[in-house]
């Protein structure tokens, strides 16, 4: 006899089986390869240390002969110190230059920033160990001695100190790379089987549910379209051959004028001319795939672009380095502008599927021509080219996920297009700034076009190609009418003090001020993309938890709230500081505020204005929301870069951070007042 039974593993369990595989295998991989790879890097760079060390000792020693060859005693030469010093900031893993005379007193001394703290005895205390040339491992510097001799008399050593922290640093510095690369890896994985679990399980038995209810409810003119020929392709095979026999039947009735025929027909449905509709599962999950890939591979210059753009400028255009560097920038967001009203009627005509082809072909086109642009001009159409079809690739998702959101869902489904974005531009910021220093700008514009191609692939074999033909955005509305929504004065004042501070953070302080000020600083590709890899982090994380706050307790107003001022103490702290750990809590703070205010404002939308959504439809809203939105994309970069023209980068970042707080201030007084409410 049977007590009972174990549960069977619900889709998503099993989703989590099989991806905790995936990682821990994956993990164990990365791990045995960073081993041995560190191994191999550890043992090779002490052996490359001292044959510099030796070189420059040398190279040291046989300036100074030159002096000495005419007979000027060591400790009279003039401008050794400064000699010193400029070789110093040319080798900055050097700690320590030093000229002794026979006896190994030090004559002159070059010292780094780091080493200064630390006392200079070890090599006085030492010296009678160092032979001439020996390698010698202190404490904490690899020491190297040369002899200057003159007329067969020795007369003084050239000495040199490597820190061992340049060591550490490089070591380091890999070490973080290869744990970079492995989250990224997890992600990927994650995303891959998850992919590959809903195309072969969770999407056959989505639809196989919705065909039985609709048999259910006496509907039998449906049909599934299968394309697999596995073991649930077999099974919907099954139940479309018994939906058609059921029809035949019906149509053999039809046509021998059976009596029954119109009690048949009471409340049921056929495919009386042999016509089946399609069925089909409009998830909000179905775009996140192809979004994360897109946005990942869009994302990949992130880190360095600014760069990139320095490199291109040309003075001779007569506009400022900063605004010029910016320019590019906030051009892609003009040009995402004019292509963003355009989703809801693309989605309309031609589904979301072909829709999204249109935008991501241009885009991917842009990132190949962007790799191989020669000048300012050349990179400012083309970045034209390539924001176009983004634009029309993140509004048309974005308009499909307001358009199917449930009511008390509405963050949640909206919560799917920030995770994706922030799961892909995770991976982009990490992986650009190493793929930019190890292959070259040009070289990650072509991984990121690589990429793209990857999600149309995607969402070819994933969507339907008529999902969402014919779908409506709500009323329907001429052009006129559609546009009358910008002029709505409550609308486009929540517009100035949410959606505009919020865009001009994320594109004015984050993506422009951030990059420039780490380069000044003294950061390289890949430390700036880990910096701003915890901005996507935190915004990953926080994401979900803010849908759920927002829908459990319907507070967005709170939230929008809380994140303004999360995001200006950000900006404020980010640029009072030089420490890394600092300079992570400010992005981080930054992302804190992003992730409680991007999600809430969209799904607020239809409940904050009930009326311009009853007149113009939930699509039309949303569009307009995205339109406005990137004015402020536009507004930020050109912003940023005029502030910083004028008062330098620290300054810039700081008035950046009061200008979000002041916003945040008068949009609490208007929630406070009752002018934004969901009564209304």
């Amino acid at each position: 006899m049977i007590r009972g039974s174990r549960r069977a593993p619900t889709l998503a369990g099993l989703g989590i089986r099989i991806g905790f595989v995936a990682v821990a295998a994956l993990i164990a991989a990365n791990a045995v390869l960073a081993w041995v790879a560190l191994g191999a890097v550890e043992t090779r760079l002490e052996p490359v240390i001292k044959d510099k060390a030796n070189v420059l000792a040398r190279s040291i020693a046989n300036d100074l002969y030159k002096a000495v060859s005419l007979d000027i005693p060591v400790g009279d030469l003039r401008g050794v110190d400064t000699y010193l010093e400029d070789l110093l900031t040319d080798h900055p893993e050097v700690a320590y230059l030093a000229v002794t005379d026979p006896e190994r007193n030090v004559l002159f001394l070059a010292e780094s920033e780091d080493s200064q703290d630390d006392e200079f005895q070890p090599l006085a205390a030492n010296a009678s160990e160092a032979q001439a040339g020996a390698f010698i491992s202190f404490d904490t510097d690899y020491n190297v001695t040369h002899p200057m001799v003159h007329d067969g008399k020795q007369v003084g050593y050239a000495m040199i100190g490597i820190d061992r922290r340049f060591v550490r640093n490089t070591m380091g510095g890999i070490f973080t790379d290869i744990g970079i690369s492995l989250c990224v890896a997890v992600l990927i994985v994650l995303e891959l089987t998850l992919l590959v679990l809903s195309l072969t399980v969770a999407r056959s038995i989505g639809l196989m549910r919705r065909l039985m209810h609709a048999v259910s409810e006496g509907d039998f003119s449906a049909s599934i379209a299968t394309r697999g020929r596995d073991d649930l392709g077999r099974v919907i095979d099954a139940m479309n051959g018994i939906n058609a026999e059921i029809n035949r039947r019906f149509r053999a009735l039809a046509s021998g004028g059976s009596a029954a025929l119109e009690t048949l027909r009471e409340g049921r449905v056929f495919a009386e001319h042999g016509s089946y509709r399609s069925v089909q599962v409009l998830r909000a999950g179905d775009v996140q795939y192809p979004l994360f890939f897109f946005i990942f591979g869009v994302e990949l210059s992130r880190p360095f672009f600014p760069l990139f753009v320095r490199d291109l400028y040309d003075p001779s255009i007569g506009i400022d380095a900063s605004i010029a560097i910016a320019m590019p920038m906030s051009v892609w967001v003009v040009a995402m502008l004019f292509t963003t009203p355009f989703a809801p009627g693309l989605i309309r005509r031609f589904g979301t599927r072909n829709t999204l082809l249109f935008g991501m072909a241009p885009t991917s086109v842009g990132l190949i021509a962007t790799a191989f642009a020669g000048g300012f001009i050349e990179l400012i159409l083309l970045r034209c080219l390539t924001a176009a079809g983004f634009g029309l690739v993140t509004a048309a998702i974005l308009v499909r996920l307001a358009m199917t959101a449930p009511e008390r869902r509405r963050a949640l489904n909206i919560g799917v297009f920030v995770t994706a974005t922030g799961g892909g531009s995770i991976c982009a910021t990490a992986i650009g700034g190493i793929l930019a220093e190890r292959l070259g700008y040009e070289n990650t514009f072509l991984v990121g076009a690589a990429l793209v191609f990857v999600a149309m692939s995607i969402a070819f074999g994933f969507l339907s190609p008529d999902e969402g033909v014919g779908a409506s955005a709500g009323t329907s509305a001429s052009r006129r009418r559609r546009l009358g929504i910008y002029g709505s004065p409550k609308f486009m004042t929540f517009m100035a003090l949410s959606a505009l501070p919020s865009r001009i953070v994320l594109t004015g302080f984050l993506f422009f001020l951030v990059p420039l000020y780490l380069d000044s600083l003294g950061f390289g590709g890949a430390a700036i993309g880990r910096t701003m890899m915890v901005y996507f982090l935190v915004l990953l994380v926080m994401n979900q938890a803010a849908a759920v706050i927002a829908d459990r307790f319907q507070n967005h107003g709170i939230l929008i709230l809380v994140g303004g001022v999360s995001a200006g103490v950000g900006c404020m702290l980010f640029v009072a500081t030089a420490d890394s750990l600092l300079l992570a809590c400010g992005v981080a703070l930054i992302g804190l505020g992003q992730s409680f205010v991007m999600t809430p404002q969209v799904a607020v939308l239809p409940t904050y204005f009930r009326v311009e959504t009853e007149a113009h439809g939930t699509g039309t809203v949303t569009a307009a929301f995205r339109v406005v939105e990137r004015a402020g994309s536009i507004a930020g970069p050109l912003l940023a870069g005029a502030i910083v023209a004028f008062a330098g980068l620290a300054h810039a970042g700081t008035l950046v951070g009061y200008g979000i707080l002041a916003t945040t201030a008068l949009m609490a007084v208007l929630l406070a007042v009752g002018v934004f409410s969901r009564r209304r």
